[in-house]
């Protein structure tokens, strides 16, 4: 499209002159733009979602990101503060916006930022205003019980299987990350606060159980854990190979939802309420 339509696009000449700064969009010699995104929408969140990355990492959005979607829309009532880590798109952190009066979205690659700062102004300037996106290494560099709601989707897949790419490399089994996860969300929860944490609950042949097992533990300090698991019509599957690697021994992998929090008598919405 000519850049004077695209201008109208997207919200403007500068926001068109960002996209371009930032290789989300392309522009020739005869004013002709080609972005090289789509946009993502749901209950009044919108997020930009590049086709080949912004500057060279995959910024990813799978099925995974709308099942997030659906259990945050789920479990998070609304409050003060949230915080999405590992944010990708900040598809889930422009949803929070119109919950919760401060939402921190945050990821550890430049490409990923980038994008959910793109995404954060698509939203109307009320809610943007609610919404910052930052660069931190998952829950590193903010203060310890601020936040009511704390959420992520975590990397899964075992780094043998990972390709190089950061969104999706959980560590050697897939359950390393997920765990740093869990222990820096719960860190960062104010007491009556929920954690949403999307990953794998593996389980090896040895009794090894990651994911329950930590749990299991949480459980016996008071906490109240809920697992939801990703339907199976989805798919979701380790590479084959991978399991002659780091992932000997694996006996099952199951993609799952987790809800964890102390409050006793959690209301969550109604499937009919999303």
């Amino acid at each position: 499209m000519h850049h004077r339509i695209a201008r109208g696009f997207v919200g403007g000449a500068p926001r068109l002159a960002s996209l371009i700064e930032a290789e989300a969009a392309d522009i020739d010699d005869d004013g002709e733009v080609s972005l090289r995104f789509e946009v993502l929408a749901g209950a009044g969140a919108l997020a930009i979602h590049p086709r080949v990355g912004i500057g060279g990492e995959r910024v990813y959005a799978g099925p995974d990101s709308w099942i997030l979607f659906t259990q945050v829309w789920r479990f998070g009532l609304g409050g003060d503060r949230a915080l999405e880590l590992g944010t990708g798109t900040g598809l889930i952190a422009s949803l929070l916006a119109h919950r919760y009066r401060n939402v921190i979205a945050t990821d550890i690659t430049d490409e990923a930022v980038a994008t959910a700062a793109l995404s954060r102004r698509l939203l109307e300037p009320e809610v943007r205003d609610r919404l910052s996106v930052v660069r931190a290494d998952v829950g590193e560099s903010f203060r310890p019980a601020s936040f009511d709601l704390v959420t992520a989707n975590a990397p899964w897949v075992p780094s043998s299987a990972a390709h190089g790419h950061v969104f999706a490399d959980g560590g050697p089994s897939g359950s390393e990350l997920p765990m740093r996860f869990l222990a820096d969300g719960l860190r960062l929860l104010r007491p009556t606060g929920t954690l949403v944490l999307m990953c794998a609950d593996l389980r090896f042949a040895d009794d090894r159980a990651p994911l329950r097992d930590a749990l299991s533990r949480l459980r016996s300090e008071g906490f109240t854990t809920e697992v939801v698991v990703t339907p199976k019509e989805t798919p979701f599957t380790f590479e084959e190979e991978a399991t002659s690697g780091p992932l000997t021994g694996l006996r099952s992998a199951q993609h799952v939802t987790v809800a964890v929090y102390r409050q006793p008598g959690l209301r969550v919405k109604d499937e009919s309420e999303i």
